[in-house]
Protein backbone atom coordinates (compact mmCIF):
# COMPACT_ATOMS: atom_id res chain seq x y z
CA UNK A 1 0.00 0.00 0.00
CA UNK A 2 2.74 2.42 1.04
CA UNK A 3 4.46 2.23 -2.64
CA UNK A 4 0.82 3.33 -4.06
CA UNK A 5 0.97 6.65 -1.87
CA UNK A 6 2.89 8.78 -4.32
CA UNK A 7 0.11 7.52 -7.21
CA UNK A 8 -2.69 8.49 -4.92
CA UNK A 9 -0.90 12.04 -4.66
CA UNK A 10 -0.77 12.59 -8.20
CA UNK A 11 -4.28 11.67 -8.67
CA UNK A 12 -4.98 13.62 -5.76
CA UNK A 13 -3.06 16.52 -6.71
CA UNK A 14 -5.40 15.91 -10.36
CA UNK A 15 -8.17 16.23 -8.76
CA UNK A 16 -7.58 19.57 -6.82
CA UNK A 17 -6.26 21.31 -9.83
CA UNK A 18 -10.13 20.13 -11.16
CA UNK A 19 -11.61 21.53 -8.39
CA UNK A 20 -9.75 24.74 -9.15
CA UNK A 21 -11.24 25.27 -13.00
CA UNK A 22 -14.93 24.24 -10.86
CA UNK A 23 -14.35 27.23 -8.53
CA UNK A 24 -13.43 29.14 -11.77
CA UNK A 25 -16.71 28.62 -12.92
CA UNK A 26 -16.08 25.83 -15.49
CA UNK A 27 -18.43 22.54 -15.98
CA UNK A 28 -17.28 19.31 -14.52
CA UNK A 29 -16.36 18.11 -17.75
CA UNK A 30 -14.57 21.55 -18.83
CA UNK A 31 -12.66 21.57 -15.66
CA UNK A 32 -11.35 17.57 -15.97
CA UNK A 33 -10.26 18.40 -19.32
CA UNK A 34 -7.96 21.47 -18.37
CA UNK A 35 -6.45 19.50 -16.16
CA UNK A 36 -5.54 16.78 -18.42
CA UNK A 37 -4.16 19.95 -20.29
CA UNK A 38 -2.30 21.11 -17.14
CA UNK A 39 -0.36 17.92 -16.54
CA UNK A 40 2.17 18.12 -18.94
CA UNK A 41 4.15 20.60 -17.05
CA UNK A 42 3.60 18.82 -13.68
CA UNK A 43 5.42 16.15 -15.38
CA UNK A 44 8.39 18.26 -16.73
CA UNK A 45 9.03 19.88 -13.71
CA UNK A 46 8.36 16.37 -11.97
CA UNK A 47 10.74 14.84 -13.94
CA UNK A 48 13.62 17.56 -14.50
CA UNK A 49 14.16 19.10 -10.79
CA UNK A 50 16.14 16.16 -9.87
CA UNK A 51 18.07 16.43 -12.92
CA UNK A 52 19.54 20.33 -11.75
CA UNK A 53 23.00 20.68 -10.61
CA UNK A 54 24.66 23.53 -8.76
CA UNK A 55 28.40 22.20 -8.70
CA UNK A 56 28.55 24.87 -11.26
CA UNK A 57 26.29 27.33 -9.46
CA UNK A 58 25.63 30.05 -11.78
CA UNK A 59 25.08 27.50 -14.75
CA UNK A 60 22.67 25.42 -12.15
CA UNK A 61 20.73 28.63 -11.69
CA UNK A 62 20.18 29.41 -15.42
CA UNK A 63 19.44 25.67 -16.05
CA UNK A 64 16.49 26.56 -13.14
CA UNK A 65 15.61 29.60 -14.89
CA UNK A 66 15.24 27.53 -18.06
CA UNK A 67 13.54 25.14 -16.81
CA UNK A 68 10.97 27.06 -14.64
CA UNK A 69 10.42 29.35 -18.23
CA UNK A 70 9.91 26.24 -20.32
CA UNK A 71 7.11 24.72 -17.63
CA UNK A 72 5.44 28.19 -17.78
CA UNK A 73 5.53 28.36 -21.34
CA UNK A 74 4.57 24.50 -21.65
CA UNK A 75 1.44 26.00 -19.46
CA UNK A 76 0.64 28.40 -21.32
CA UNK A 77 0.27 26.51 -24.68
CA UNK A 78 -2.01 23.53 -22.61
CA UNK A 79 -4.12 26.35 -21.68
CA UNK A 80 -4.59 27.87 -24.52
CA UNK A 81 -4.89 24.56 -26.43
CA UNK A 82 -7.71 23.40 -24.20
CA UNK A 83 -9.59 26.35 -24.80
CA UNK A 84 -9.27 26.73 -28.61
CA UNK A 85 -9.68 22.63 -29.12
CA UNK A 86 -12.12 22.16 -26.45
CA UNK A 87 -13.89 24.99 -26.43
CA UNK A 88 -13.26 26.90 -29.61
CA UNK A 89 -13.18 29.93 -27.88
CA UNK A 90 -9.87 31.97 -27.27
CA UNK A 91 -8.95 31.78 -23.61
CA UNK A 92 -9.94 35.41 -22.27
CA UNK A 93 -12.31 33.83 -19.99
CA UNK A 94 -9.87 32.67 -18.09
CA UNK A 95 -8.76 34.52 -14.72
CA UNK A 96 -6.27 36.75 -15.80
CA UNK A 97 -4.26 35.40 -12.37
CA UNK A 98 -4.10 31.74 -13.86
CA UNK A 99 -1.60 32.96 -16.38
CA UNK A 100 0.54 34.83 -14.12
CA UNK A 101 3.57 32.78 -14.06
CA UNK A 102 4.25 32.97 -10.53
CA UNK A 103 1.24 31.48 -9.43
CA UNK A 104 1.34 28.53 -12.36
CA UNK A 105 4.51 27.99 -10.58
CA UNK A 106 3.17 28.22 -7.07
CA UNK A 107 0.69 25.75 -7.96
CA UNK A 108 2.83 23.68 -9.89
CA UNK A 109 5.58 23.39 -6.61
CA UNK A 110 2.45 23.20 -4.20
CA UNK A 111 1.42 19.71 -5.75
CA UNK A 112 4.91 18.21 -6.75
CA UNK A 113 6.82 19.15 -3.32
CA UNK A 114 4.79 17.42 -1.15
CA UNK A 115 4.80 14.13 -3.34
CA UNK A 116 8.64 14.90 -3.88
CA UNK A 117 9.04 14.84 -0.18
CA UNK A 118 6.72 11.72 0.64
CA UNK A 119 8.72 9.68 -1.97
CA UNK A 120 11.61 10.35 -0.47
CA UNK A 121 10.37 9.47 3.05
CA UNK A 122 8.72 6.10 1.64
CA UNK A 123 12.41 5.30 -0.14
CA UNK A 124 14.10 5.92 3.47
CA UNK A 125 11.90 3.86 5.16
CA UNK A 126 11.83 0.81 3.00
CA UNK A 127 13.46 -2.36 4.32
CA UNK A 128 16.74 -3.71 2.68
CA UNK A 129 16.57 -6.90 0.75
CA UNK A 130 18.47 -9.80 2.98
CA UNK A 131 18.39 -12.35 0.00
CA UNK A 132 19.67 -11.90 -3.89
CA UNK A 133 19.30 -14.74 -6.30
CA UNK A 134 21.76 -15.32 -9.71
CA UNK A 135 23.61 -17.83 -11.56
CA UNK A 136 26.90 -17.72 -11.80
CA UNK A 137 28.94 -20.79 -13.64
CA UNK A 138 26.17 -22.32 -14.23
CA UNK A 139 24.74 -22.73 -10.13
CA UNK A 140 22.50 -20.40 -8.41
CA UNK A 141 24.16 -18.67 -5.64
CA UNK A 142 22.03 -16.40 -3.18
CA UNK A 143 24.12 -13.96 -1.22
CA UNK A 144 23.09 -10.97 0.82
CA UNK A 145 23.49 -7.90 -0.79
CA UNK A 146 25.36 -6.42 2.37
CA UNK A 147 28.13 -8.75 1.71
CA UNK A 148 28.64 -7.41 -1.97
CA UNK A 149 31.75 -4.83 -1.76
CA UNK A 150 30.45 -4.25 -5.78
CA UNK A 151 29.67 -5.01 -9.18
CA UNK A 152 31.96 -4.98 -11.89
CA UNK A 153 31.41 -5.13 -15.60
CA UNK A 154 34.33 -7.07 -17.87
CA UNK A 155 33.52 -6.83 -21.75
CA UNK A 156 30.27 -9.50 -21.57
CA UNK A 157 31.21 -10.73 -18.40
CA UNK A 158 30.14 -9.02 -15.14
CA UNK A 159 31.82 -10.00 -11.67
CA UNK A 160 30.45 -9.81 -8.03
CA UNK A 161 32.92 -9.14 -5.34
CA UNK A 162 32.07 -9.70 -2.34
CA UNK A 163 33.23 -9.05 1.48
CA UNK A 164 34.27 -12.15 2.02
CA UNK A 165 36.81 -12.11 -0.99
CA UNK A 166 34.76 -14.01 -3.01
CA UNK A 167 34.07 -13.12 -7.06
CA UNK A 168 30.87 -14.34 -8.90
CA UNK A 169 30.85 -14.44 -12.28
CA UNK A 170 27.57 -14.16 -14.02
CA UNK A 171 26.58 -12.75 -17.41
CA UNK A 172 23.67 -10.48 -16.46
CA UNK A 173 24.55 -7.24 -17.85
CA UNK A 174 25.35 -4.23 -15.34
CA UNK A 175 22.47 -2.57 -16.67
CA UNK A 176 20.35 -5.36 -15.06
CA UNK A 177 22.10 -5.33 -11.89
CA UNK A 178 21.52 -1.41 -11.54
CA UNK A 179 17.79 -2.13 -11.37
CA UNK A 180 17.89 -5.68 -9.12
CA UNK A 181 20.42 -3.86 -6.45
CA UNK A 182 18.76 -1.93 -3.66
CA UNK A 183 19.46 2.09 -2.67
CA UNK A 184 22.58 0.77 -0.99
CA UNK A 185 24.01 0.49 -4.45
CA UNK A 186 25.45 3.22 -6.55
CA UNK A 187 26.66 3.53 -9.87
CA UNK A 188 29.68 5.43 -10.34
CA UNK A 189 31.25 4.32 -13.94
CA UNK A 190 30.21 2.22 -16.41
CA UNK A 191 31.64 -0.58 -14.85
CA UNK A 192 31.41 -0.28 -11.58
CA UNK A 193 28.57 -0.19 -9.16
CA UNK A 194 29.51 0.54 -5.78
CA UNK A 195 27.95 -0.58 -1.76
CA UNK A 196 27.88 3.13 -0.35
CA UNK A 197 27.98 1.16 3.20
CA UNK A 198 31.31 -0.70 2.40
CA UNK A 199 33.21 2.76 0.68
CA UNK A 200 36.08 3.21 2.94
CA UNK A 201 37.49 6.67 1.33
CA UNK A 202 35.99 8.91 -0.98
CA UNK A 203 37.02 11.85 -3.19
CA UNK A 204 35.28 14.07 -6.06
CA UNK A 205 37.03 11.79 -8.25
CA UNK A 206 37.99 8.13 -6.91
CA UNK A 207 36.28 5.92 -3.98
CA UNK A 208 38.05 3.30 -2.36
CA UNK A 209 36.63 0.05 -0.88
CA UNK A 210 38.91 -2.07 0.69
CA UNK A 211 42.36 -2.22 -1.37
CA UNK A 212 40.74 -1.28 -4.57
CA UNK A 213 40.48 2.09 -6.01
CA UNK A 214 37.37 3.06 -8.32
CA UNK A 215 37.31 5.86 -10.45
CA UNK A 216 33.96 7.60 -10.99
CA UNK A 217 33.54 8.80 -13.96
CA UNK A 218 32.41 12.34 -15.18
CA UNK A 219 28.90 10.91 -16.08
CA UNK A 220 28.22 10.05 -12.41
CA UNK A 221 30.17 12.86 -10.65
CA UNK A 222 27.62 14.90 -9.43
CA UNK A 223 24.91 11.43 -8.24
CA UNK A 224 28.30 10.47 -6.30
CA UNK A 225 28.83 14.13 -4.97
CA UNK A 226 25.09 14.00 -3.66
CA UNK A 227 25.03 10.64 -1.80
CA UNK A 228 29.05 10.48 -1.06
CA UNK A 229 29.71 13.96 -0.37
CA UNK A 230 28.92 14.08 3.21
CA UNK A 231 31.54 10.21 4.23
Amino acid sequence: MKQNLPFLWWLVSTALIALLFGAMGYALDQAILLTVFFLPGMLALRYFVPQLSFENRSRGLLNTLYLFGAVVAIEYLALVLGHRVAFDTLPETLPRFAFNPLVILLLLAIFILPERALERHLERCRSYSTALSFISERRKVTLDPAEILYVESNDDEVWIRTVSGESYRTKTRISQWEGLLDRRFLRVHRSYIVNTERIDAYRPTRIRIGETEIEISRKYKEAAKLRLGQK
